[in-house]
This record gives C-alpha cells, structure tokens and sequence, in this order.
C-alpha cells in the first residue's frame, strides 16, 4: 500500500499502535470495525500480528479492548495522565536499569506473568519517558493511529494520499471540503 500513513512507531511503541488499531473505521464501509476479539480466539493470527506479545492467562478479551479502548482515548487528549495512573495501579510495571558499554538506561518491564495489558503498558510508560508517546495522532477522519514522523509534530491526517484505488485519502478530502465551503456562497 502506497502513502505513509502506516509508518511504525519506534520499538515497542509499534505493538502498542498495533493493538490500538485493531479497532478502524474503514474507508470502503465508513462502518466501525472491533478486530480484536476474533484476533484473540484466533491464535496463529495473534502469534503472527504480535509475536512479540505472548497471551496470558489473563488476558481476556474484556481487559484488552478496554485498555486499547482507553489508550485510543488517551492519543492526543489533554486528561491521558489520569487515565494512566488508573491502569498503572491496577498493572504496575517493575522499573529495570539496563547497563551497556554505551550507555545506562531505565526500562519498564510488566511484573512476572502478569499478560500482555502490563506488557502494553510498561511499553507506554517508556514511550512517555523517551517523548515517543506524543508523536502518535489519532486521524480526525477515520480515527486511524499513526506515527508523526514530521520534524514539527504537526501533521494531523493518516495520509493525505489514497492508499489504493478505493481507498480514501483523510487529508485530501479534508481540504477538498474546506475548499468548498469557501467557494460556497
């Protein structure tokens, strides 16, 4: 697929986009679509969309669309600390310092055998202590998660150009309609 629109985060912040997105609207249908329970009863197709992310006997369905539900929220809203601190005192990560010949670094690492929701969350906690975490944007038009990958932090859309021949193009159709509302009397 053409456009940029799918561009990955950074290390594991890519699994957690990942897991945001099982959740679309899809340009064909406009008709949203919950991907991630049958995702979970489906386990080849889990083991091959996060083979980083074994499941846990916790995990259920219900935990995992409701945190993806929440960080979905949490993607550009001013109120997401709250909401952090209500899933890190229900999942707290363990804090690991992580020597190498080139630098010291502190990690967050889920507490053993605790799934893959503290998983995703220790992920965050490290994507919002190495500034990653504020460059996902959710799409204002198909609700899409993506990676700002610009200097300025400033782009708003998934893609501004379609992705197939019927796909959509959020941005394009953004200022195509602008555009019309000023030329209409």
């Amino acid at each position: 697929m053409k456009g940029t629109y799918n561009l990955p985060a950074p290390g594991r912040l890519e699994s957690v986009r990942k897991l945001m997105n099982t959740w679309l609207l899809p340009s064909a249908t406009r008709v949203p679509e919950d991907r991630l329970p049958a995702l979970l009863r489906d386990q080849e197709g889990w083991r091959q969309t996060f083979p980083e992310l074994p499941l846990g006997a916790g995990d259920s369905a219900e935990l995992l669309v409701e945190l993806r539900d929440e960080l979905r929220q949490m993607v550009g809203s001013d109120d997401w600390l709250e909401t952090l601190r209500r899933w890190l005192e229900r999942l707290p990560p363990v804090v690991d310092v992580v020597t190498s010949a080139e630098a010291t670094t502190v990690q967050h690492a889920p507490q053993p055998d605790s799934g893959v929701a503290a998983w995703i969350l220790a992920a965050v906690v490290d994507a919002i202590s190495d500034d990653t975490w504020f460059r996902l944007k959710r799409c204002p038009d198909c609700q899409w998660i993506f990676y700002d990958r610009t200097r300025s932090r400033t782009k708003v859309w998934c893609d501004m150009l379609a992705g197939d021949a019927g796909g959509r193009s959020c941005g394009t159709i953004a200022k195509v309609r602008r555009y019309r509302e000023r030329q209409a009397p």
